[in-house]
């Protein structure tokens, strides 16, 4: 491999990991949100809300390929459209 090719990978891999540490700050914020929505007793936020951190938490399931610590299982009856 070249090293032209090498940069390109190590490039890929900090972009990919880059994006990983975006999702997992969406996560948060929307979990955040999600507490305050409760809290305020705003059920359709927390309810929007919910549907974004399932479809957050779907895209890091399936950027890291593995069940993170920490996250709920997805519900079944759950459909969310990726685009």
């Amino acid at each position: 491999m070249s090293v032209i090719g090498s940069g390109k990978l190590q490039h890929a891999a900090a972009a990919a990991m880059d994006d990983l540490d975006e999702l997992m700050a969406l996560a948060r914020m929307i979990t955040y949100a999600k507490a305050l929505a409760e809290d305020l007793k705003i059920e359709l936020g927390a309810q929007s809300l919910d549907m974004a951190l399932t479809a957050v938490t779907r895209e890091l399931r399936r950027a890291t390929d593995a069940d993170l610590p920490g996250l709920e299982p997805l519900p079944a009856n759950m459909n969310i459209e990726l685009h």
